[in-house]
């Protein structure tokens, strides 16, 4: 019988260089985060952690501690700035594991809210993160990172849509269903699978981010916001929302 997955948090140098390890594997790249970042940030009240299946690592999480973006800046928040499962175990559910020990680890040390973001083109990350994890999205940020050069995103440029947790409003994170389009929406479709897209046709992968990009932008600047995912996995966007 296979051990249960256990996940540790991090607290030492090794543990930082694990994470790092783990993170380089995900995303196909020569350190991605730093070990000594991730101590620095760590001994400031950070969140690591290392997801294990017996003695091997198979996922990983990395946030940081800053002000909250609700209404009441004073509040902690924690900026989730990568968490990823090695590809061999992908769809076993373990990032949303990851997920939820971060939503209780934010709340027994003081964390109002949880943020990090994803690009809006996956189509899977979308459903993941609004509809599983029942995420808000709080807005929409054009090259958020740059150009990066990691083996899932090398030449893209990186819109990312950021989402936020409100850790204090139920004990465990809460599934959110989709929703309709009402009169006055703006609705913005998403390619099936952009990842494949990028392999195999790199310049109708690049309309679709200029396409989507223009239309997060202009629904943006005419003050609708995100209110979820509607049955073709498009984005429902309204207005007047708080």
């Amino acid at each position: 019988m296979s051990n249960p997955l256990r996940i540790q948090l991090a607290h030492n140098p090794a543990d930082a260089a694990l994470i790092s390890q783990v993170f380089d594997e995900v995303w196909s790249v020569k350190t991605m985060v730093s070990p000594e970042i991730i101590i620095a940030a760590l001994h400031n009240g950070a969140y690591g952690s290392v997801v294990w299946d017996g003695d091997e690592p198979i996922a990983a999480a990395f946030a940081l501690v800053g002000k909250s973006l609700s209404h009441t800046p004073s509040e902690l928040n924690l900026h989730s700035h990568a968490a990823g499962v090695v590809s061999m175990r992908a769809g076993e559910g373990i990032g949303a594991m990851l997920k939820h020990h971060q939503w209780q680890w934010a709340r027994e040390n003081g964390f109002a809210t949880i943020t990090w973001s994803f690009d809006p083109l996956v189509r899977r990350n979308a459903w993941f993160n609004m509809i599983k994890l029942g995420a808000q999205v709080t807005g929409y940020f054009q090259n958020f990172y740059g150009e990066l050069d990691d083996g899932i995103n090398a030449g893209e440029q990186s819109d990312r849509v950021l989402v936020r947790w409100n850790v204090l409003n139920s004990k465990t994170p809460q599934s959110l269903g989709l929703v309709d389009v009402r009169d006055g929406d703006v609705v913005i479709a998403t390619p099936v699978d952009i990842e494949t897209l990028r392999k195999v046709d790199k310049q109708q992968a690049q309309q679709w981010r200029a396409e989507q990009r223009a239309l997060f932008l202009d629904a943006v600047h005419d003050g609708y916001q995100v209110r979820g995912l509607n049955a073709e996995y498009s984005y429902v966007l309204s207005k007047g929302m708080r």
